[in-house]
């Protein structure tokens, strides 16, 4: 009868250890199945709402500038200079925007920039105009408070260091007689090397898939260092009105 009751007691002692280990396998089991969802979720999240994101964007402007008589012992008349007009440009650039925190967002990169300004005078037998542009590679840094997700508001500035690249002047005339004649006029020499402007944007830009999004922003650009240098008959400072307009994408 001993010998029954020793068999009883390990036979329930065997069953409820079986039993308790695989309640003990069963919860190993459904906590990595947690934690992998708990990633995807995360990652999900960072995909939509990535902190980094790559800008590519061409700049239309509308480009004119300020042009002042020296107030040195170089200073001269303005002349025909007085009256010359905007002149179209387009400039491109790339960068990085990286969140600062959820509405705030700091942005640099790197621009291919181009502002001038045009001359016209035309009568019944007499022509003579120019365009002309000045070239940049400018580092524009900005600040921007965002707002939004699939379709997101931007509004902000910042400044602008740029490298003088290059000037070139396009001329065209048509005399008395008829005689017509075009040259192209391009210096290194007389410009200052290193110009800073600020820039102001206000714009949107529209998320079409889970990294990419489409960017429209107007802009302001102001010139605030002379672009000429200090020997020169005039100071110069270049202006602009546009817009970007290019791709985000989301790392």
């Amino acid at each position: 009868m001993k010998g029954k009751q020793q068999i009883v007691t390990i036979f329930f002692l065997a069953t409820a250890f079986s039993g308790w280990s695989q309640i003990e396998l069963g919860g190993e089991e459904e906590k990595p199945k947690a934690e992998i969802e708990e990633v995807k979720e995360i990652e999900d999240k960072r995909v939509k709402d990535g902190s980094t994101e790559l800008y590519f964007v061409s700049n239309w402007s509308n480009t004119s500038r300020k042009l002042v008589i020296n107030d040195g012992p170089f200073g001269d008349p303005l002349g025909q200079r007085e009256f010359e007009g905007s002149l179209n440009k387009w400039s491109f650039g790339m960068g990085f925007r990286n969140k600062l925190s959820e509405h705030v967002s700091i942005q640099a990169g790197i621009s291919y920039m181009r502002n001038g300004e045009s001359y016209l005078f035309e009568e019944t037998d007499t022509l003579f105009k120019y365009s002309t542009t000045y070239t940049y590679i400018g580092m524009p840094v900005k600040v921007l408070f965002t707002y939004g997700e699939e379709l997101k508001f931007l509004a902000g500035g910042g400044l602008t260091p740029q490298l003088f690249s290059g000037y070139v002047q396009e001329q065209e005339w048509r005399d008395g007689v008829d005689a017509t004649g075009k040259e192209t006029i391009e210096e290194q020499n007389g410009y200052s090397s290193f110009v800073l402007s600020a820039t102001v944007n206000i714009g949107v830009q529209y998320q079409f898939s889970d990294n990419m999004t489409i960017l429209f922003m107007p802009e302001y650009r102001i010139q605030l260092t002379d672009s000429y240098v200090v020997t020169d008959s005039y100071n110069h400072f270049g202006r602009a009105f546009g817009f970007d307009l290019g791709l985000t994408y989301k790392l």
